[in-house]
């Protein structure tokens, strides 16, 4: 790329540092790009969770206490980055003008959630799948040999109704958005989506500073604490025990 033509009307940006520097403060990219990403992401958990439901009727364990369990949890991951991209868009904060821009507060949890999140869902749908997911012929050219095709017929037929080269078709795809080498780059994508897994956490606190958020937190507890002393409340809506106090009454 030493001789690269680019289009003058393709630059933002030329010999300015100042404007290359605050891109990201002063653009809004930020909680653009979040909102977009948590999106994303619960589209994704939205294909994951389809796969799963019908991988646990093909094993026919759908009715297990266990299995219901864990597919409910892949199900809860995928509402909360669905309301987390909600509440993104649907409370927006004052940006420039008549402009806004999405929340922030539920972006930043999304970007740290996200890095835990997705592991913990592959790793639900390994326990919840297990075995069904590598018992598996290796090519669907196998369905066509006839003297493999009897013992697939025979040992890969899923539960409910499902034939042998349904389950290994709809077990595939699951394979292939989890299990391999295709699916571990897409885990390794979902922890550093964000960047830095560390500087995006201090992103968040960053972030509660500048807005003020973080001040009102320490209020809050400040509060709490001006309602009592050494001496007990002071705060006329509470009241001591006085001579009922277990430790008055101790001491005598």
């Amino acid at each position: 790329m030493d001789q690269v033509l680019v289009p003058w009307e393709n630059v933002f940006v030329y010999n300015d540092i100042e404007k290359a520097n605050n891109f990201f403060p002063r653009t809004g990219f930020l909680p653009r790009f979040v909102v977009h990403g948590c999106t994303r992401l619960a589209v994704k958990l939205d294909f994951i969770c389809g796969l799963l439901l019908k991988a646990t009727e093909a094993a026919g364990t759908k009715d297990y206490r266990g299995v219901q369990a864990n597919v409910g949890e892949v199900i809860a991951w995928r509402n909360l980055f669905w309301g987390l991209s909600d509440a993104m868009v649907r409370d927006p904060k004052p940006w420039i003008g008549d402009y806004v821009l999405p929340n922030m507060d539920p972006g930043s949890a999304y970007q740290i959630i996200a890095t835990m999140a997705y592991t913990r869902i592959k790793h639900l749908i390994e326990q919840t799948v297990a075995s069904g997911l590598i018992y598996l012929n290796s090519h669907a050219r196998d369905f066509s040999n006839p003297e493999i095709r009897p013992y697939l017929v025979r040992y890969l037929h899923g539960s409910g109704g499902y034939k042998a080269d349904e389950r290994v078709k709809l077990l595939k795809l699951l394979w292939d958005a989890l299990g391999s080498e295709f699916g571990g780059r897409h885990e390794l994508y979902e922890v550093n989506y964000g960047g830095s897994t560390e500087e995006i956490r201090r992103y968040s606190l960053f972030g509660a500073m500048a807005s003020g958020s973080a001040d009102r937190f320490k209020g809050f507890a400040e509060s709490c604490m001006a309602e009592y002393g050494l001496d007990g409340w002071t705060v006329p809506d509470l009241s001591d025990p006085g001579e009922f106090s277990y430790h008055a009454r101790k001491t005598k």
